[in-house]
């Protein structure tokens, strides 16, 4: 290797060193083209060398099924990682949608795909160059984008409740160019990434080549541009950091009456952020003044509600909620047996899985059973990104209105799992049989925390738990007495007694979407535009 080539090999690979070392887990999004064979080449050079132990590198291949070439693709990348002794795998997705949406439609497939084919503790590794950079940008000022969209795209950067590392962002096209011929290797040339009919590739095929020629160091400009715009925002963040722990409550909802009092522009960064923290992109001016004008200012017994990709905002009393557009059906007439011998029940719905752990009195605390109606609302959406970690023990206080409020512990369980307890009930008697249902109780309950009988239908509308959410919240019965709905209450028959065994509960996540989403009613962080067209 001659000496210059071997420079660039050297420097490449010592920044993508510096740029993956926080992590040991790598799921690399794998196109087969040039960018992504040389951050492959790269990363496995990394992994068997001497400074790095313990390094694991697997690569995805979305299969997009738009081309002739597309199996033909997914065989060199497989034969790419087989030289490489990478592991590998392949996802495919279906791509609906014009050639007008088409790029569009491609890319929230594909980082659909990616995200949901993490493992673990993987990091997520895109292949994406300083050139890239600029095509972003432009993009961006096309849209008519403010800071965070003209921020571009981040090297590491928050996704899904994972990271998204971008280790070539500081290289330009022909240095991979330079480092993948001075390594012999092979790429995937995209036929679609020719066609300038898709806006991306109208920009790196038609405007950036004149405007390199008349200012050979654009993309640098652009990049610091993109820098200064992203180290704004992350100035705004740190300025309304307090402000978005007082308005957003435990279950990620969103609380409006401190919002009416702010000005306009604090107002729509706030709803941004509240936003991005769940991964959706960035809405338009119009779409922010319809949500608040329709929405969040709606009547209060209004159904009002507006659509953003996939979810839903949707107001509940005095706060905004997120709710899935696709939220999962559950038979209210079923009724899921959970054997004693068990102590993992699988939910339906995808709303993942009941643990149990059974302490003896003994050796356990005397305290009454947790709830989370904390600040009037369920602690599901807190629960699911890790934002809250719930003791099994909780002192439950009944206010003159004989409202119940948790104080949580916070210390984390030792359930082996992430978690969170979400009741303390005594354990069944000898000849009572466990089951979890999600359909109505009919009559009156009477709770730990209140003196009066009131249906369940009573206790959903006083605890404020939406309306979406009380026809997938487990209730567990012992035979066919209601002893807790988990999250919300536990009842007098379930209330922990001196000298009996406990039974702690834990709720273990499934998909994000059906745990915020808890239906009955039939109901990136960050901007993704940042992918190309065709292999990357």
């Amino acid at each position: 290797m001659k000496p210059d080539a071997e420079g660039v090999v050297l420097a490449l690979r010592r920044r993508v060193a510096e740029r993956v070392a926080p992590y040991r887990a790598l799921s690399l999004a794998f196109s087969g083209g040039l960018d992504s064979t040389v951050l492959l080449d790269a990363l496995s050079a990394l992994r068997d060398g001497d400074s790095v132990s313990s390094l694991t590198l697997r690569a995805v291949h979305v299969h997009h099924a738009l081309s002739r070439h597309a199996d033909g693709w997914a065989a060199h990348c497989a034969q790419e990682c087989r030289q490489r002794d990478v592991a590998f795998s392949v996802a495919h997705v279906v791509i609906d949608g014009t050639l007008e949406g088409i790029e569009a439609a491609a890319r929230d497939a594909r980082y659909r795909a990616l995200a949901a084919a993490l493992a673990g503790d993987e990091v997520l590794l895109t292949a994406q160059h300083r050139d890239d950079q600029a095509e972003t940008l432009l993009l961006a000022l096309k849209r008519g984008s403010g800071p965070a969209g003209l921020a571009a795209m981040a090297a590491d950067a928050p996704y899904q409740g994972r990271r998204l590392v971008r280790p070539l962002l500081d290289f330009s096209r022909g240095e991979l160019e330079a480092y993948a011929q001075a390594r012999g290797l092979h790429w995937i040339e995209d036929d679609s990434n020719s066609d300038p009919r898709f806006d991306r590739n109208f920009l790196r095929l038609h405007i950036l080549p004149p405007l390199r020629q008349r200012w050979p160091h654009f993309a640098d400009a652009v990049a610091r541009s993109a820098q200064l715009c992203a180290e704004q925002e992350q100035l705004l963040d740190e300025l309304l950091a307090d402000t978005l722990a007082d308005v957003i409550a435990p279950d990620g909802s969103l609380r409006l009456t401190a919002l009416t009092t702010m000005s306009e522009h604090k107002r729509a960064a706030v709803l941004r952020r509240w936003l991005a923290n769940r991964g959706l992109r960035m809405p338009a001016r119009a779409q922010l003044a319809r949500l608040w004008q329709e929405v969040a200012l709606s009547r209060r017994d209004a159904v009002a509600q507006l659509l953003l990709d996939d979810w839903w905002v949707r107001r509940f009393r005095e706060r905004l909620y997120l709710v899935p557009r696709l939220a999962p059906l559950i038979d209210p007439e079923a009724v899921f047996a959970w054997p004693l011998e068990n102590e993992r029940l699988r939910l339906p719905a995808r709303l993942g899985a009941l643990l149990r752990r059974q302490v003896n009195a003994a050796s356990a605390p005397l305290e009454t059973p947790s709830t989370t109606a904390t600040s009037g609302a369920s602690d599901l959406g807190a629960r699911q990104h890790g934002k809250a970690s719930l003791a099994p023990e909780a002192n439950i206080k009944a206010n003159a209105n004989g409202d119940i409020r948790a104080n949580i512990n916070a210390n984390a369980a030792d359930t082996g799992s992430a978690a969170a307890p979400v009741a303390v009930v005594r354990a069944p008697l000898s000849g009572e049989r466990v089951s979890v249902r999600f359909g109505g109780v009919h009559g009156l309950l009477y709770i730990v925390g209140r003196h009066r009988g009131r249906t369940l239908k009573k206790i959903w509308q006083e605890l404020s738990i939406p309306p979406w959410r009380r026809g997938s919240t487990p209730l567990l019965f012992y035979n066919d007495q209601l002893i807790a709905a988990l999250g919300v209450f536990v009842t007098w028959e379930g209330r922990v007694r001196e000298s009996h065994t406990q039974w702690q509960l834990f709720w273990q996540p499934g998909s994000d979407d059906a745990i915020a989403a808890a239906p009955n009613s039939g109901g990136q962080d960050g901007v993704l535009s940042d992918e190309k067209s065709g292999s990357d």
